[in-house]
């Protein structure tokens, strides 16, 4: 399978190669003129009839991790290599074409607590019980994208693209856990322009994910191993890793499925551009076969809006964002049992189904960047400003207990770079400062009725590492330096090393760390 990747991976980059030598438009650095371009943003492949011209791009960066102030699913010493090439380019008078290509890999120390890939995304999580088993977690990651664009005439156009990302992540020490993604989207679309500065368009959406969980013990086998089931606040249930009908199994792999479905509305005029994007969700974890269980089924509704104004004074221009996301998420647990009737096949008795977790998820975002001097290949200076905020309200029910919890992030960044040309390049010195808080309660607990015995677990150790790393106030600076050499309008290498410090303002209760470092360095080319 790894090896089929890769052969699709070189045939797509051969694409953007052959059309190296085609004539371009006005050429500028490819980051800027993927954010300054209106109709880029947008999540509809047939605004990529818009573009016209040859910019790509190709990267090789290295990163370094260090400190203790991490999420659960961080490590505090780990680091990240990765390559990535992206590419816009008109093939012909008609048709248009947008690649991207990544890989990426992932090394962190320490590591324990998550077991899934990206703990926020599930209505339900698996922790290790014992926070003690930290090790090394290893994260391989490829990405693929391609959109096409086929102009039908200068009002209409018609487009399609696909997304697909496939990773695996392992622990290298006991109880290990392997996870396979798998991550396929596919969009198509069309845009009708009945005039140069305004656009309407409509693409449909499908998406679904499959990540493959399997847990495993090599080294005593006498000894017992215990995962935490998390079905929504880090409250649930405890459950023995061993075998393949409990939670995790151990010689099978089982699935954790997520389908998206719906649609994304565009509306462009003048220098203002909206997207409104909805999708329906639905998943299950567990095997959907007569003798293996289906432990949850979920489904729930996501929103998203994304507006941007762009606007030009002179040779300065102004760009302004502003987002909206809400994802609601229901998560229902199947009771079954297993029956094997004398002389017959074992198979899943399902006796009924509890609803057991609401989740409201949201973010918003506001943004504001000032380029000035934008008349060459780079603006002569930026500088930016951005306020973002996230959260999540749920109820869980683990009759006759209940948990409500509640948690809200907010955070606001700044930064100023300086563009100064120098020999036949720019040299370009940026900084950052930043700060982040947040609000909420981590648990309010209680029962409908009363019980002598429960076997619910509420895994406070990690609830409490979590909810202050979101909350507790810190302050951030960061700082980078760039070298940019144009050999020519369509060639130009560059090098950039940049440094960032995250501290909290006061000590840790429960982290165990005050201080994040990441330094990375990054070699590429704009072509």
């Amino acid at each position: 399978m790894r090896l089929r990747t890769l052969i699709v991976c070189f045939c797509f980059l051969a694409v953007p190669f052959a059309a190296f030598g085609q004539e371009a438009g006005a050429y500028h650095d490819f980051r800027f003129v993927k954010e300054t371009d209106p109709y880029l943003q947008l999540a509809n492949p047939a605004a990529v009839s818009t573009f016209s011209g040859h910019v790509s791009m190709a990267e090789l960066a290295f990163r370094k991790d260090n400190g203790g102030l991490i999420s659960l699913e961080e490590s505090p010493d780990s680091y990240k290599a990765g390559a990535e090439t992206e590419s816009y380019i008109s093939i012909s008078d008609k048709i248009r074409f947008h690649g991207k290509l990544s890989w990426s890999y992932f090394s962190g120390r320490d590591m324990g607590g998550q077991i899934l890939m990206d703990p926020s995304y599930n209505p339900v999580n698996f922790l290790e019980s014992d926070e003690t088993t930290i090790g090394r977690k290893n994260r391989e990651e490829y990405v693929l994208v391609g959109d096409m664009a086929y102009k039908l005439s200068d009002s209409w156009a018609l487009g399609c693209g696909v997304e697909y990302v496939s990773a695996d992540q392992t622990k290298v020490k006991d109880p290990r856990f392997n996870s396979v993604w798998m991550d396929l989207g596919v969009r198509a679309g069309f845009t009708f322009r009945p005039s140069e500065n305004s656009l309407f368009g409509m693409a449909m959406v499908y998406r679904n994910t499959l990540e493959q969980l399997r847990g495993g013990i090599y080294g005593t086998t006498d000894k017992q191993y215990f995962v935490l089931t998390d079905k929504g606040g880090f409250y649930g249930t405890l459950d023995e890793l061993a075998g393949d009908y409990n939670k995790i199994p151990t010689t099978e792999t089982r699935p954790m499925s997520n389908s998206f479905y719906g649609a994304a509305f565009q509306l462009v005029s003048g220098s203002l551009s909206n997207e409104l994007e909805v999708l329906w969700r639905d998943g299950y974890y567990g095997k959907q076969a007569s003798a293996s269980a289906t432990f949850f089924k979920y489904s729930g509704v996501r929103a998203v809006y994304r507006g941007k104004l762009f606007a030009r004074t002179g040779a300065d221009l102004h760009r302004a964002s502003w987002d909206l996301n809400y994802e609601l998420l229901g998560n229902d647990e199947n009771l079954f049992r297993y029956v094997t009737p004398t002389g017959e096949n074992t198979y899943v008795d399902y006796t009924g189904k509890n609803h057991i977790m609401d989740r409201h998820q949201f973010a918003a975002s506001l943004g504001y960047t000032w380029d000035k001097g934008v008349e060459d290949y780079m603006p002569s200076f930026t500088a930016g400003v951005l306020a973002t905020g996230r959260g999540y309200m749920l109820s869980t029910v683990l009759y006759p207990f209940y948990r409500n919890a509640s948690c809200v992030t907010v955070s606001a960044d700044a930064f100023v770079r300086k563009n100064v040309k120098a020999w036949k390049g720019y040299f370009s010195l940026q900084a950052d400062a930043s700060f982040r808080t947040g609000f909420g309660n981590p648990r309010d607990d209680g029962a409908y009725a009363s019980t002598s015995s429960t076997s619910i677990k509420s895994f406070d150790g990690y609830l409490n590492r979590q909810f202050e790393y979101d909350t507790a106030p810190a302050a951030g600076a960061a700082l980078a330096l760039i070298y940019t050499h144009r050999f020519t309008d369509k060639l130009a290498p560059y090098v950039k090393l940049s440094d960032t410090f995250t501290s909290l303002l006061a000590a840790p209760e429960f982290l165990s760390g005050r201080f994040r470092n990441i330094a990375t360095i990054t070699i590429g080319c704009n072509f």
